[in-house]
């Protein structure tokens, strides 16, 4: 919880592991700014989906794959 006149932060970035690769991954959806980081990685295909309204981008290449998000994300391949 945070004081009165506080502020949080949320990172403009954050790291997910699919398989045995890790990728950054912008924090925000360019949809609605859900939060990806509690959004459903498929290891598999290496996608993750938002958990606002279910668009799906490649962690590969950031390419939006299906749902209404307006764009692609930049990610990172770190392994």
């Amino acid at each position: 919880m945070l004081d009165e006149g506080e502020v949080a932060v949320r990172p403009a970035t954050f790291v997910i592991q699919a398989g045995e690769d890790l990728y950054e991954v912008p924090s925000l959806c360019p949809h609605r700014e859900g939060w990806l980081e509690h959004g459903t990685v498929n290891h598999n295909r290496r996608t993750i989906a938002c958990p606002l309204h279910f668009s799906v981008f490649s962690l590969e290449t950031g390419e939006q794959l299906s749902g209404p998000a307006c764009g692609n994300l930049t990610c990172r391949k770190l392994t």
